[in-house]
């Protein structure tokens, strides 16, 4: 057995994720590993050990051993980790894809804060990317960083203006618009071309913020419009329906070739949102409900993280 150790100190901001094993992994005596916190080693029945050049660790040993205390939430697939003196943060870096449909995590305040920090003079649409975000049931808090990246903090500069209430770019293919365009079943009061001008333009901000979530949800689903929403994205039809689950699955689509596309994404703008923190929020201290949202991030991340191993085994075992 390799003489293997992994150290630890409380002073390091620890980040419990990517920790949890899947019981039908098989123990190589290879790529087990020693775990010592602050000079003290962790003894646990699950060993620590290294899976597919992965580094993993048994969430529950170390979270104890550093004061904290696990429970398991069995019926929501959850992990709650409390007390302890060391707060729990987002990773460094979002290596786990993360859906495209789903409920947002990053708050508005984080988003807000984020967005003042780029561009102070940006227009607030944070409210709007989340509540349309929700009707769909998209991810509008990364929605929101997608738009981010597309207009360079809504600064544009590129082909599209300000003026057109396009955040996303769509239609906006390089040539001009002659404004006999076909809106694909859009309607015409909200959305529409200019001769000349590049990209769709669309009635208010909200919705240019509703095509942008819907053409994600063409991607993301095969499912119809909820009931009651007119359809504002004049290019949802040319989508083919359900190609992207995931941010990473844009790549090449959104943006061609767009390779890391969609990883950028979760990591040069939605990490950033996740990594803000109450005190540079309001000045009023890390208190109990910043904890919490904390936790509910990094429970998160570990869903995604199972998610995956799981694939990887059922991939090297065939099935």
């Amino acid at each position: 057995m390799k003489d293997s150790r992994f150290l630890i100190g409380t002073g390091l901001g620890i980040v419990l994720s990517l920790m949890f094993f899947l019981s039908s992994y098989p123990v190589n005596a290879e790529n087990v590993l020693e775990v010592f916190v602050n000079g003290q080693k962790v003894e646990s029945d699950v060993p620590a050990q290294i899976i597919s050049g992965r580094t993993m660790l048994p969430v529950r040993a170390i979270a104890e051993t550093l004061g904290f205390n696990v429970e398991w939430d069995g019926e929501n697939y959850r992990v709650y980790i409390t007390g302890g003196q060391n707060e729990i943060y987002p990773p460094a870096v979002i290596e786990a894809d993360i859906p495209i449909m789903g409920e947002s995590v990053a708050t508005a305040d984080q988003l807000r804060q984020l967005l003042k920090q780029n561009n102070p003079s940006a227009p607030d649409l944070v409210d709007l990317y989340l509540q349309i975000g929700k009707e769909y049931g998209i991810r509008g808090d990364i929605a929101f960083c997608q738009a981010a990246k597309e207009t360079g903090w809504w600064q544009f500069g590129g082909l599209v203006e300000p003026v057109q209430n396009n955040y996303c770019g769509l239609a906006a293919t390089g040539r001009p618009a002659t404004g006999e365009e076909s809106l694909n079943g859009a309607d015409p009061s909200l959305v529409w071309y200019e001769p000349g001008k590049h990209g769709a333009f669309f009635a208010s901000p909200a919705v240019g913020v509703e095509a942008h979530i819907q053409h994600l949800y063409a991607y993301a689903t095969d499912a119809p419009l909820p009931s009651g929403k007119k359809l504002v994205d004049p290019r949802f039809i040319l989508v083919k329906r359900g190609t992207a689950k995931t941010w990473s699955d844009l790549n090449g689509r959104w943006a061609v070739p767009g390779n890391g596309y969609g990883e950028s994404i979760l990591n040069d703008y939605y990490k950033k949102a996740l990594s803000i923190k109450k005190t540079e929020i309001n000045g009023t201290g890390y208190e109990q409900d910043s904890r919490l949202r904390a936790l509910e991030i990094e429970n998160e991340q570990l869903k995604i993280e199972i998610a995956r191993l799981k694939a990887e085994l059922q991939a090297s075992n065939g099935f």
